[in-house]
């Protein structure tokens, strides 16, 4: 009995150490850069964005630029989930340096993507045919 206190004593006074998750950022603020490619002012653009599958409970991605500040966020991701940032028009034709943060987790997301919104024309993929596997 003693013996059995003693040893949860020396459990209980030392530090639990557990391995770093390489997939969390080592940055403060954990802000990646992101270069959007714009090919019309007109155009109306948003971020496609997955939290990764291991790592976090649930994660929230925000998208900030210098010149128009914050353009959105996605709703709160479990792993492995997927949601599009709406940025609307008003970019100019070239490269523009957007910034992605997580919000309750230092992470990156495991894929970002440009995406055209409002197109005027249909889809004609295979979405659209209704053959989609």
């Amino acid at each position: 009995m003693i013996r059995s206190a003693f040893l949860a004593g020396i459990c209980l006074s030392c530090p639990v150490v557990l391995p770093a998750d390489p997939a969390l950022c080592a940055r403060a603020n954990c802000a990646y850069d992101f270069q959007l490619a714009s090919v019309s002012e007109t155009k109306s653009y948003g971020l496609l964005m997955a939290a990764p599958r291991t790592g976090c409970g649930h994660v929230r991605f925000r998208v900030e630029t210098a010149a128009h500040g914050f353009l959105g966020r996605t709703p709160p991701l479990a792993p492995g989930e997927v949601a599009v940032v709406r940025m609307g028009p008003g970019f100019a034709e070239g490269a523009h340096a957007l910034t992605i943060t997580a919000e309750g987790c230092s992470t990156a997301p495991s894929l970002v993507r440009r995406v055209t919104l409002d197109k005027p024309s249909p889809d004609h993929g295979v979405r659209s045919s209704g053959n989609g596997g």
